[in-house]
């Protein structure tokens, strides 16, 4: 059991991310969505995680892929929870090209979301 315990998950407003804030929501874990999607329908999400499993739910909407929003990810699970226990970088993204054909704004995207952004939010997390 989390019981707790405060869990951050980037990209967890669907696919894999959202599996893993059910799973630890499961097992009474606070929890910090992050990601994009309607706001009514991440509301509604966030809804039913609290009710289902009787535990704090939370959502930002900060891009991971713009500069210190990462950052400020875990800044605002802070003073939304206090502290957190449990970081999952989940949030990622790709662009299939050739190289030769690989738009530069596509790379410094992957970049920035798969590499720099995870980079940011351990920084942050640890004390």
């Amino acid at each position: 059991m989390l019981e707790g315990k405060v869990a951050v998950i980037t990209g967890s407003t669907d696919g894999i991310g959202l599996a893993v804030a059910r799973a630890l929501a499961a097992q009474k874990a606070s929890i910090m969505l992050n990601g994009f999607g309607d706001p009514a329908a991440v509301e509604a999400l966030r809804q039913e995680l609290a009710v289902q499993h009787g535990v704090k739910v939370a959502w930002s909407q900060a891009d991971l892929s713009v500069g210190t929003q990462a950052t400020e990810l875990i800044e605002a699970a802070t003073r939304e929870f206090g502290h957190v226990d449990i970081l999952v970088n989940n949030a990622g993204t790709q662009h299939k090209s050739p190289i030769d054909k690989h738009p530069m704004d596509k790379w410094d995207l992957v970049l920035a979301l798969n590499l720099t952004a995870p980079f940011q939010t351990i920084r942050a997390v640890l004390p």
